[in-house]
């Protein structure tokens, strides 16, 4: 579903334009027909002149869905949520129970499984990071969050597609969407009321990926955050 809103996102303009064309077509021929059909004389004229405004005006008909269609998924679908997924520990297959010696065992699995690549801690770099159109201004870089806050800053671009935010731990660059929208922000709210607390605590990249309307993502705009639990309701 995201990679169908972000197709949409990034080509909205050729998609109307596209959509626009194929409605003026059918209706110049909506309105060649109307006019055969007035000027008939013959019964079989009047057949044709009558199916082909019949499929003109089901063409215009196709058309408008189509693009309300299109027009009501970038509006009221988007902006999404997605829901955020972190990595857990990968269980040591090592100590698990079983037959033969440690070291056959160890030796077996060894042998069975390649080693995996390690993934690389995110780099913590304000490069991506253009004043008044690629930025975050709230939070912080280090600050600690709690609860529900809102993520404060701009992004805009001449070639502007959409944009997206997304949350990595401080091990590992595995990033992850939590949010993205085709409308551009300048000094605003480019997320609004983020509940910190169904991101289990712990030490996180944040970034702003600002993706341009062929669909190039232009380099993001990262900061480094701490979330911690919300204080405990008093009974």
């Amino acid at each position: 579903m995201q990679a169908v809103l972000g197709f949409l996102q990034g080509y909205e303009t050729l998609i109307y334009l596209l959509l626009g064309v194929a409605f003026l077509l059918y209706a110049w021929r909506a309105w060649q027909a109307r006019q055969r059909l007035r000027d008939a004389i013959f019964g079989l004229e009047r057949v044709h002149a009558e199916q082909r405004l019949r499929r003109s005006i089901i063409g215009m008909g196709m058309t408008f869905l189509m693009a309300l269609t299109v027009f009501s998924l970038n509006t009221y679908v988007a902006p999404y949520r997605s829901e955020v997924i972190l990595p857990t520990a990968t269980p040591n297959v090592l100590a698990t129970p079983g037959t033969g010696t440690p070291q056959a065992t160890a030796a077996a699995v060894e042998e069975e499984q390649p080693t995996p690549t390690p993934i690389p801690p995110p780099e913590v770099s304000t490069e991506g990071c253009i004043p008044g159109q690629i930025e975050i201004t709230a939070p912080k870089n280090g600050d600690t969050l709690k609860g529900t806050v809102d993520v404060v800053g701009s992004a805009v671009s001449p070639d502007f597609g959409f944009y997206k935010i997304d949350i990595a731990p401080v091990s590992q660059a595995l990033f992850l969407t939590i949010y993205a929208s085709h409308t551009p922000v300048k000094e605003g709210t480019l997320l609004k009321e983020w509940n910190t607390a169904e991101i289990p605590p712990g030490e996180y990249v944040l970034q702003l990926v600002v993706v341009d309307n062929k669909g190039q993502p232009k380099p993001p705009c990262r900061l480094r955050i701490h979330i911690v639990p919300p204080p405990a309701e008093k009974p």
